[in-house]
């Protein structure tokens, strides 16, 4: 099979751009013909040009004709778009069909939906945009980068695509990370019959010991993690184990002085290599996703814990609880709530022996569900059902 993939890097390499290189490797190992259309950020510096680069992620010509020069090389089966904003634009599914090439898209987050795309504003989950069925709600809001300009700039582009079909008939499928996601990004815009879920996958490294006396917080510092959640159980005196936090972002000065309180049990360690990360997981007792938003996908660091056999405590709320099995391969509690975050990680002090058979359950859910050949498996699926069943220009 050849296959073109097509994505748009983020200026900071993030779970996106792992997945991309994860899946290319895959397809390449297992003999596929992999071509790549690969662009960045980078040219945008300045107002003037990001207003110009505002404007073309409605409609970029410069983007299609990069896509049709990319299929006239590599003369693919199937195109594979990742992320199209703002770079390449929904212009690229045009291009798609012109030349008679079946289209793939993985939704990694709501930004068909959401200007923001996140479903996330002001400390709290929103959909007004879907119950609205509009993207008026994110330019009252100004959702994107907190300008009213920039958030009707990209949700009017998102509702002229819809306009125009390109949602509806210019993709052949969507990939959703999980079943979750599949269910809300078919409420609006999106065909759900066309969304089939396939999670991603991360290397076997084996199982972990599980002998360190810690819970682990790994991810970017931000409000939406749900690092508060955290920050508001310490101040609580509830904690009955430390909590390592690896990362970076908005909240670290917040993390930072929060950890040096007397008689803190948060042990902040900064920003760390992938490699140490994997170092610390392999040691913890318990992996926490506090998260307060839905995630735009399925957290790698989620499916990193299980292949090591690292239980997981989560918020029940979107893409998190929807991987959790409660009390199998890990314990949900209700966002927000630090007593009860508090009261889960007592359960993992309490319960050595249910802990030891939850360890056995995670890594035994990776290995059924999250092995680069299981996605292997089902990206194949799914690229010969696009192909099968390709959509015509319209």
């Amino acid at each position: 099979m050849r296959i073109l993939i097509a994505h748009n890097r983020y200026k900071q390499i993030g779970g996106e751009d792992l997945v991309v290189a994860t899946e290319s490797g895959l397809l390449n190992s297992h003999g596929h013909t992999v071509a790549r259309l690969d662009v960045d950020n980078d040219h945008i510096q300045g107002a003037l040009s990001r207003i110009t680069a505002s404007f073309g992620s409605i409609y970029s010509s410069d983007g299609k004709q990069r896509m049709r020069e990319a299929i006239e090389r590599a003369k693919p089966d199937v195109v594979h778009v990742h992320n199209f904003f703002p770079t390449l634009s929904p212009s690229v599914f045009a291009a798609c069909v012109e030349a008679g090439v079946p289209v793939v898209h993985t939704l990694h987050n709501f930004r068909i939906l959401c200007a923001r795309a996140t479903l996330f504003r002001d400390g709290g989950v929103c959909e007004e945009c879907i119950s609205n069925r509009s993207f008026l709600p994110g330019v009252r809001h100004a959702c994107y980068r907190s300008s009213h300009l920039g958030s009707a700039v990209a949700g009017l582009g998102m509702a002229v695509h819809d306009r125009l079909g390109t949602w509806s008939d210019k993709i052949a499928a969507y990939i959703s990370l999980t079943s979750f996601a599949a269910d809300k990004l078919g409420t609006f815009r999106i065909p759900r019959e066309k969304i089939f879920v396939k999670p991603n996958s991360t290397e076997d490294r084996g199982l972990g010991s599980g002998d360190g006396d810690y819970a682990l917080f790994a991810g970017r510092l931000n409000q939406e993690k749900g690092l508060q959640t955290l920050i508001d159980a310490d101040a609580a005196g509830t904690l009955c184990m430390d909590i390592v936090i690896l990362g970076d972002g908005p909240m670290r000065e917040e993390v930072q002085r929060a950890a040096e309180r007397p008689g803190s049990r948060l042990i902040y360690k900064g920003f760390m290599p992938h490699d140490q990360i994997l170092d610390f997981m392999r040691s913890a007792r318990v992996l926490i996703m506090p998260s307060i938003w839905y995630e735009g996908g399925l957290p790698l660091v989620v499916i990193e814990a299980f292949s090591l056999g690292l239980p997981v405590i989560g918020a029940d709320l979107g893409n998190v609880a929807a991987i959790i099995k409660p009390g199998e391969t890990g314990l949900l509690y209700p966002p927000a709530d630090h007593q009860a975050l508090a009261s889960a990680l007592a359960w993992f002090m309490e319960n050595p022996a249910a802990v030891r058979q939850m360890r056995e359950n995670a890594r035994e859910h990776y290995l059924a569900t999250h092995t680069p050949e299981k996605n292997y498996q089902r990206l194949v699926e799914i690229y010969q059902m696009a192909i099968d069943g390709a959509v015509g220009s319209s």
